[in-house]
Order: structure tokens, then sequence, then C-alpha cells
């Protein structure tokens, strides 16, 4: 009767042992990477949530919000650019992708990478059909050039569908759901985001999308 009792303490003994051992090493899920874009910042300019407008009459600089669009007109004494950029929030340190909807009656884009000492970058579409991508500069260095103005029977009369992507190293540039350019991806001093206009613009935008 003895062996009989120290027995089934034993196999009790083991029984909970086992138990335990395997509550302990029940393996957890392994959560799914994530695929794609995962932040968005959109606005469809029904009002002025991200403070665009500004006035500057002594260079005739102007937008506003107003009819469901972003309205910028820019008539100076003399020739140049003007530009309205905000923080979005993107990280411009990754992949990223703008979109956006334009129409001018002279040349008006995507202005990316701005900050507060730096003007970014500039992907221009005009009236014509054709496009340029250039480097701003700052108040002491000058524009430069990444492609001069050339043609894309992509880029139609009245609004166009833009969009600039950086990814996997690369920026490329889109008219309509067609490629344009794919250039190596620059250094972004700024992460701020928005519009840039020629002299002698009156533009449009409809929306502005950015997701990183």
């Amino acid at each position: 009767m003895k062996a009989k009792i120290i027995l089934l303490a034993v196999a009790g003994t083991i029984a909970l042992s086992s138990c335990v051992k395997n509550d302990y090493y029940t393996p957890e899920p392994t959560p799914p990477a994530p695929v794609g874009y995962q932040q968005t910042f959109n606005d469809d300019f029904n009002y002025d949530a991200n403070n665009w407008s500004f006035s500057d009459p002594s260079n005739n600089a102007y937008v506003d919000i107003n009819g469901g669009a972003l309205n910028y007109e820019y008539t100076p004494a003399e020739e140049g650019t003007n530009t309205v950029a905000i923080i979005t929030g993107a990280n411009v340190r990754k992949d990223f992708l703008i979109q956006t909807r334009i129409t001018s009656d002279n040349a008006m884009g995507l202005v990316f990478g701005v900050s507060n000492e730096d003007y970014g970058y500039s992907l221009f579409v005009d009236d014509q059909g054709y496009f340029a991508l250039y480097k701003e500069g700052t108040s002491t260095t000058p524009v430069k050039t990444i492609l001069d103005w050339q043609f894309s029977s992509a880029i139609q009369a009245g609004w166009n569908d833009i969009e600039l992507e950086q990814v996997g190293g690369y920026w490329q540039g889109y008219a309509n759901g067609t490629k344009l350019f794919e250039v190596p991806a620059q250094y972004l001093a700024g992460s701020k985001i928005g519009y840039i206009v020629l002299s002698n613009t009156v533009g449009k935008s409809d929306y502005l999308t950015v997701q990183w």
C-alpha cells in the first residue's frame, strides 16, 4: 500500500509540472508587418483649417481658401516665384507620397522639403504641357535645375492630377497617372509641403493628400 501511494504522488507531480511547462511556453502570435503607408494628411480646402491664407500686397501675392479650393495669385512687378507651405506631419526621412490636383493660367506646382531657412524642391507644371524640377535654394544660395522644362503629352490644359513619390531612394513624378520622371532622391532640409507659383500666375488646387 505504501509503495502505491508513493507512486501516485510522483505521477501527480509529473502531471502538475507538465501543465505548468505548457502554460509557460505557450507561443504568442506574431503581429503582421505593416503594409503600405501608415499615416495620412488630407486637406480638401473646404475651409482654412491649416492656415494657408495670406495677403502680401507689396508683392501682389495672395492665397485664400474659397469655394472648396486653394486660390493662389501672384502678379509682382518683377519675375520670381512665391511659395506657401505648411507642416503636414509627414516624415520625409522615409518613403512618402504627395498627391494634388491643380490648374493655372501659367505655371504652378508642388513644393516639398521646405524649412524656415531652405526653400525646398519644386515640381512645376504649366498651361502649355511642360514640367520642371528645381532645388529652390535658400536666401543665400541660388535655384538649381534638377530637370529643365520638358514637354509631356500627359499634362492637360486645365486641371491636372500631380503626384510626387519618394520611394526606394528615388523621386518619381506623375501627371494624370503617367510617369514623368524618376531621379535619385535628394536630402530634404525641412518637412513642410505646399505650393509654388511663377510670377504672373493665377492658380488653384482642389486638394492635397500626403501619405507616409
